[in-house]
């Protein structure tokens, strides 16, 4: 048991009770939410595009963290995309909730009008408050100091930063987040801002025969304090007109200034039908901690819908 109690600490430690994390990095890009680790794919197709997730870690735990985002983004005016998404996260006694606003601009890269072959860059502001529930704490020594007044709500300002591309089938992003503009200096009782994020990714769709192709690609999510983490993915998507169903898996490993890691193994599936698209992902873990406290999953739904806020379309001259 003390073993167990031990393991559950050393997860908290590691999810950010020192810092105050933003929106958690799982696979969420994976399925439709690239949009919210890069401004620069705001609007980055002809439709309305609302996407939201669901994210549960350490099944068995019956108040296990949970994060929750959605986000709507579009072409709004000619080369110009705009979005915004909101998060929560709620970890036992701490709450973490997220506003971000940004937009993009684009450049065709060719006379193909499907939007295959652009640039872009975008920029973008998050508004995150973190509160903590003093409540659902027992303290072992009452008056510690590292449950002092005035620490159980506290608000920073972010920077976004993003560049992305496609051309032949190609594609790759690189994005900085998190640059703090309020409260950059470490707060009361050792709580500081979340650390800079840069995420660099590349893949390339192999249409190897018609109507299905292979997506091999991979993340990279780098930050300023020292740690790295490494997704290597590989997807099959079979695809008509209007619908498409896709599956594959992802593998992630760890780096950092004690060491390294693998994080785990995800299967991922996704669709989509009509104007509706759908998505899961079920991490399963290889370390002990997954053993004794169970797996993760995302569960993701959205819509793309007919650009009604830019009737006249996507300028490509």
């Amino acid at each position: 048991m003390l073993n167990k109690i031990f393991l559950l600490l050393l997860a908290v430690c590691s999810m950010g009770l020192k810092s105050q994390e933003t929106l958690p990095f799982y696979q969420q890009y994976l399925v439709d939410g690239d949009f919210l680790f890069n401004p620069a794919l705001l609007g980055k197709t002809d439709d309305v595009v609302l996407n939201l997730n669901y994210q549960k870690q350490f099944s068995q735990l019956s108040e296990s963290p949970n994060v929750q985002s959605i986000g709507l983004h579009a072409n709004v005016f000619d080369r110009v995309g705009a979005g915004i998404s909101f998060f929560r996260d709620q970890n036992g006694p701490i709450s973490s909730n997220g506003l971000t606003l940004g937009a993009s601009y684009f450049i065709p890269l060719s006379d193909e009008e499907d939007r295959q072959d652009q640039f872009s860059f975008g920029v973008g502001t998050s508004l995150y408050n973190m509160n903590i529930d003093y409540g659902k704490i027992n303290a072992a020594q009452q008056g510690d100091q590292l449950l002092g007044e005035n620490t159980n709500d506290i608000f920073i300002a972010y920077a976004n930063l993003g560049a992305a591309v496609k051309f032949k089938k190609f594609f790759a992003g690189l994005s900085v987040t998190d640059i703090p503009i309020s409260n950059d200096l470490p707060i009361v009782n050792g709580i500081e801002p979340s650390p800079t994020k840069f995420y660099l990714n590349a893949g390339y769709d192999w249409h190897f025969t018609d109507g299905i192709f292979l997506t091999p690609s991979l993340m990279m999510n780098l930050n300023t304090n020292s740690s790295r983490i490494f997704d290597y993915n590989l997807m099959a998507t079979a695809f008509g007109e209007k619908n498409n169903i896709s599956a594959g898996i992802s593998f992630r490993s760890a780096k950092s200034a004690v060491g390294s890691q693998n994080l785990g193994l995800s299967p991922i599936i996704r669709g989509r039908v009509g104007s509706f698209t759908f998505g899961g992902v079920y991490n399963f873990g290889v370390s002990e901690l997954t053993e004794n406290f169970g797996n993760s999953f995302m569960l993701s739904i959205g819509f793309n819908i007919e650009n009604f806020i830019n009737a006249r379309g996507y300028r490509y001259r």
